[in-house]
């Protein structure tokens, strides 16, 4: 059997070349996102497909029906400690069917968005992957509906899962969120740096909007110096990103960061501290704003930043625009992806069983994670461990699986 091959294409960008063909004439600025057309899309009929079904059996999390259709896709799924603390402890496991116990697996730690559960994250992608690639997904709840205390629950349940037996690659364990679950997950990984190989924030911005790395070096000494590289993969019309146009017309004070420059400090910080990228040139948000508002560059204007290598690629009929910043061995440290046209949430209708057993259909705010993304992610994950012994952050440019 083949390994999956995600569906990427990078092209290095010049004012001539492929990128402007994904672009429309009047600009990514009016670009908006088309939500029944989207719909009858490939990933957008997945991503339906998905949640429907946590819609249905939300309330039942291991009914028959659901542990049958993960089977079908070569899953199996094992829920722990749902009846805990009214599930604010409980994490979900999905394993390759025909796992080997003699090898070892990658694995990624999901966090949740915030006010959602375990349940609908599991509907956002990793599974479609994990049969395929090889690798063990867990979605946990992290004590609360915004990761409260995933700090302390990233250890505990990674203890468990040693205790439990699970074949686990320990050099590739990846920590991966979305909306408050990516800050989550930096979380977990500044905390736990040496067990972290690489993190997968969802969207891109809300480290550096919610989180205190400019406080100074001891909001992030646990890193030890220990280099996390990142993806911060979002839509360019998602309202979470940063750097993003929004920002050249903030006047609010709603930032964790408190400010906008305060959030600049957070980005340089991780580029330069945690990523530990090669490019030690200063970030500032003058200069920022200045590319966000006036560069004729559309990578330069879409993300203000000024990148080691920029690109743009077709990944399942969507069009993305990105860009990588290197270390000084060349591993993307840290690569920013957006999709052209892409929000942050949506409003669904979806059938759900009531108590009675009737189906009746109701709207719900959902958030916009696509099968692509997950795609994208674990190909810039998949790439990099840690060495056992001294905790050296490596990559390797092998297409490997997530099976070793």
């Amino acid at each position: 059997m083949e390994n999956h091959k995600p569906e990427l294409m990078y092209h290095d960008i010049t004012l001539e070349s492929s990128v402007e063909k994904l672009i429309k004439p009047s600009g990514l600025e009016d670009i908006e996102f088309d939500e029944n057309e989207f719909h009858y899309t490939q990933i957008g009929r997945k991503r339906r497909e998905l949640t429907s079904l946590y819609h249905v059996y939300k309330d039942i999390p291991l009914h028959p029906f659901l542990l049958r259709y993960w089977a079908k896709l070569g899953l199996k799924k094992e829920l722990f400690d749902a009846s805990r603390d009214e599930g604010k402890y409980a994490y979900s496991v999905f394993t390759p069917l025909d796992m080997d116990p003699n090898k070892k697996y990658a694995l990624i730690y999901y966090c949740h968005g915030g006010d959602e559960t375990i349940g609908k994250a599991e509907t956002s992608g990793f599974n479609m992957l994990a049969a395929v690639e090889k690798y063990i997904v867990v979605y946990a709840q992290n004590g609360g509906n915004y990761n409260e205390e995933v700090d302390t629950e990233f250890a505990r349940i990674m203890g468990e899962l040693r205790k439990k037996g699970y074949p686990v690659d320990w050099s590739r364990v990846y920590a991966a969120g979305f909306g408050n679950g990516g800050s989550a997950a930096v979380c977990a990984a500044c905390t736990y740096p040496d067990m972290v190989a690489a993190v997968a924030v969802l969207p891109g911005g809300n480290p550096f909007l919610d989180l205190q790395f400019y406080k100074g070096l001891e909001y992030y000494a646990s890193t030890k110096g220990k280099r996390i590289p990142g993806i911060f993969i979002g839509g360019t019309i998602d309202k979470n990103n940063f750097p993003a146009p929004w920002i050249t017309e903030y006047s609010g004070n709603e930032l964790g960061a408190g400010s906008i420059e305060n959030a600049v400090s957070n980005l340089e910080i991780w580029l330069k501290e945690i990523a530990q990228a090669g490019n030690n040139s200063a970030l500032s948000y003058e200069d920022i704003k200045e590319s966000l508002v006036n560069s004729e560059d559309p990578i330069k204007k879409e993300f203000g930043l000024n990148f080691d290598r920029a690109y743009a690629f077709r990944a399942q009929s969507v069009d993305w625009l990105g860009g990588d910043y290197f270390g000084t061995d060349g591993a993307p440290v840290m690569r920013f992806v957006r999709a052209i046209g892409m929000p942050h949430e949506m409003w669904d209708n979806h059938s759900e069983m009531t108590r009675g057993g009737v189906m009746t259909a109701k709207w719900y705010r959902t958030y916009v994670v696509t099968e692509s993304e997950a795609n994208i992610v674990w190909d810039y994950l998949k790439r990099f461990s840690r060495d056992k012994e001294t905790c050296e952050s490596l990559y390797s440019v092998v297409n490997c699986w997530g099976e070793s």
